[in-house]
């Protein structure tokens, strides 16, 4: 079974400047280190993945890892609900061992570069009813920014510097 994959960059996420949240660029804010997963890799894996670093989005890799897709925990819930719906009861785990990310991730993305405006980046999200954009540079992704990370830089009070933010675990 294909495992996640972890992209290592830097160790965390950068705080933005002081004062900047509304004029910085996306590098002030994206995820840090990036966890990606692989196109083959199964629904439990990239499932298990997420609930483990407490994350929505993960990037999908190629086999030359290249970004072809991205998969979010919506996209994985209802692929969970599908299966564990249609399948008896006990069977829902080997279910998902059998399901393939590429199966259910999100096909011909967009992406943005580290140094695109913040607001920039916040207007592609809504115009396109996206949750969060992967960074690419030099055909790499390198990091991720979400709608999350966005709208708290620009709540964040005039010169509070942020550490970075990893969705805290709901209960759902």
């Amino acid at each position: 079974m294909p495992r996640p994959k972890r992209h290592a960059e830097a160790s965390t996420r950068r705080p933005p400047p002081a004062g900047r949240a509304n004029g910085g660029r996306v590098c002030d804010l994206m995820a840090r280190p990036l966890f990606t997963v692989g196109h083959r890799a199964t629904l439990g894996a990239a499932w298990a993945l997420m609930r483990a670093r407490e994350i929505g989005h993960l990037p999908v890799l190629d086999d030359e890892r290249r970004l072809i897709g991205l998969v979010s925990d919506h996209d994985l819930q209802q692929a969970v609900l599908d299966r564990v719906l249609g399948e008896p009861p006990g069977e829902a785990k080997r279910a998902l061992d059998r399901l393939w990310v590429d199966e259910v991730m999100t096909w011909g993305i967009v992406t943005v570069g580290p140094d695109t405006e913040i607001r920039q980046a916040a207007q592609i999200m809504r115009e396109r009813r996206i949750g969060a954009l992967p960074i690419a540079e030099g055909g790499r992704v390198v990091g991720i920014l979400t709608a999350t990370d966005v709208i708290q830089a620009l709540l964040a009070p005039a010169g509070r510097r942020r550490g970075g933010t990893r969705r805290r675990r709901s209960g759902r």
